[in-house]
């Protein structure tokens, strides 16, 4: 039965591969029946911070109570219609929480919930923000990933799906990195196809949410580039530094072909992460023991 409640992050992926050309993005979940044993049921965590439960499934409604960030909920119904907040659609969730029952919009619903894995105590909720087309007449549809520590909330940052359109989000803990907590991931999609074409590199670390990079593939008709990261704790990895892996193919007709022709070119950048930016790592030459050093006075 669990197996058939499926998380919103599916519907919402099932949505984005349906609802491109749309300025209105849908947020649905399933309800729990009934009948389901406790041990089975599925539950759901509020994405925004302090939001008012109410008795009805209308903002009009009495307020019950106010609900913090990250409060655990089971839902059992949705109302009969939906409601469009700053783009996003979603029907009325009749919840119970761990003491009240009553009604919250599905935008206040975080579509993916997870953990940090340096500190138990730290969450992270991540879901819609907002949808609108821009003056060039382009949607642009925005994320938020929020950070939040015994029901107050830490940060928050939102991503932007002008390049792509943001997808599957996941924890990797630090990677090997010193001077981080968590390296989370988030991967792209193209906005036309659905496919995945990079991914998004965020840094948790003291309390706050870093955007290290996004690397995006790139072609057109004869000419392939991709690129990703090499962390510390990979197979390959190199201690305190992140290697940028970069593939360019050229002249592309089949792979085969630009091997033969000597027209992939692999190239490894290696930089240091120094708390708020990726820097460059300067080459430091090794001096042999027999070595002859020439020092002018």
């Amino acid at each position: 039965m669990k197996n058939l409640k499926k998380s919103a992050l599916f519907l919402c992926l099932f949505a984005f591969v349906n609802m491109f050309a749309q300025s209105v993005e849908q947020v649905e979940f399933e309800v729990m029946d009934k009948d389901i044993p406790a041990e089975e049921l599925t539950y759901e965590y509020l994405l925004a911070h302090k939001v008012f439960l109410r008795e009805k499934p209308s903002i009009r409604s009495k307020k019950v109570t106010l609900l913090d960030i990250g409060t655990k909920m089971v839902l059992w119904e949705k109302s009969m219609y939906s409601k469009e907040i700053d783009g996003i659609n979603s029907h009325w969730y009749r919840v119970t929480t761990e003491n009240e029952t009553g009604w919250v919009w599905g935008g206040m619903i975080a579509q993916k919930s997870f953990g940090s894995i340096a500190d138990n105590q730290v969450k992270f909720v991540y879901g819609f923000e907002s949808s609108a087309k821009n003056e060039s007449g382009v949607t642009e549809t925005k994320f938020q990933l929020r950070a939040f520590k015994n029901g107050q909330q830490l940060d928050k940052m939102v991503l932007d799906s002008l390049a792509a359109i943001p997808v599957h989000i996941e924890n990797h803990g630090s990677l090997g990195l010193f001077n981080v907590e968590d390296v989370i991931t988030v991967d792209l999609a193209d906005k036309d196809t659905g496919y995945q074409v990079g991914k998004s590199y965020l840094f948790w670390n003291n309390g706050r949410f870093k955007k290290v990079a996004s690397l995006i593939d790139y072609a057109d008709t004869n000419y392939l580039k991709t690129e990703s990261f090499v962390f510390p704790s990979d197979m390959q990895g190199v201690k305190s530094t992140i290697l940028l892996k970069t593939t360019i193919t050229k002249n592309i007709k089949t792979l085969d072909d630009a091997l033969a022709q000597n027209n992939v070119e692999f190239i490894t950048t290696k930089y240091v992460w120094n708390g708020s930016k990726l820097t460059k790592k300067e080459e430091v030459r090794e001096i042999k023991d027999d070595a002859v050093v020439s020092i002018e006075f």
